[in-house]
């Protein structure tokens, strides 16, 4: 048999010293194990937004509340940040002859002045009927779409219709003056946000009975105007053109014109107070 060392024979020193060591180790161990189960309180990496851009955005703490049941619609107002809904056409951002979205006759109340079908993408048309049923129970009925898809060559009709009404309304305009004039309130084709099919042009019985036509700016002094302006966001839609973003956006304020970007995008948009072109400069 192996004679076996005696530790109560070592010098005090010595076994003071192989305690300590022992205790560091046992030290050391536990911190190794402690160190995958404690978390800081605060993480600096972004929560789980489902989408890769790794942004917070203020959609994911709001609470929306409807008064119908929109649970039938909230396939076509949820969306994401789903860019086929974040289409940009604009001065700068035109659209080919040839882009000529899917779109779907609507069948609510349209212009009843002009009697023309109107078209629009299959989810916004579905978030709209879900917007306009709530508009109703909220008591706004007098509202109805006045304008909605155009394809590049109704817009091309309509942009050169503009220049020429203006010319002859002053004929000491030239026609490169006219056609200034126009772009303030028109764009030319390719690229006006119609042509996408998910924008809309709203009108009023009461617009209509106190400027003699639709689209005029007295749509902001109508009860559609100011149920839009507070609750849009919630179906997906905004303001595209607000007074207050011209220099932006380029063109002259539309209180009657909205766009479907869906839920999450809209939320960003109309309570931070953006317009698109800002928005999709952050989101890139």
């Amino acid at each position: 048999m192996t004679n076996q060392p005696n530790h109560t024979c070592l010098p005090r020193s010595r076994r003071r010293m192989r305690l300590l060591r022992r205790g560091l180790f046992l030290l050391l161990a536990l911190l190794l194990a402690l160190q995958g189960c404690i978390q800081p309180d605060s993480v600096d990496e972004p929560p789980d937004t489902g989408d890769d851009t790794g942004k917070t955005f203020l959609y994911q703490t709001m609470q929306y509340e409807y008064t119908t049941d929109v649970s039938a619609w909230l396939q076509y107002i949820v969306t994401g940040m789903d860019p086929q809904y974040l289409i940009l056409a604009n001065k700068t951002n035109p659209l080919n002859a040839n882009d000529i979205p899917e779109t779907v006759r609507l069948t609510c109340a349209t212009n009843p002045y002009n009697q023309r079908d109107e078209t629009l993408n299959s989810c916004a048309a579905n978030a709209l009927y879900a917007m306009l049923a709530e508009m109703a129970a909220d008591g706004v009925t007098d509202i109805f779409v006045t304008s909605s898809y155009r394809s590049y060559d109704r817009q091309q009709s309509l942009f050169y219709g503009y220049i020429d009404e203006e010319m002859s309304k002053n004929p000491a305009l030239t026609r490169e003056q006219a056609e200034q004039l126009v772009l303030t309130y028109s764009a030319r084709p390719g690229t006006s946000e119609h042509q996408t099919g998910l924008c809309v042009d709203f009108g009023t019985n009461a617009e209509y009975s106190e400027a003699g036509e639709v689209l005029t700016e007295y749509f902001e002094e109508t009860a559609a105007f100011r149920w839009l302006i507070e609750n849009c966001y919630r179906f997906g839609f905004i303001l595209r053109y607000p007074e207050d973003k011209v220099g932006v956006t380029g063109y002259t304020y539309e209180p009657w014109h909205y766009r479907f970007v869906g839920r999450e995008a809209a939320t960003e948009i109309m309570l931070r107070g953006l317009c698109l072109e800002e928005f999709l400069n952050e989101l890139n």
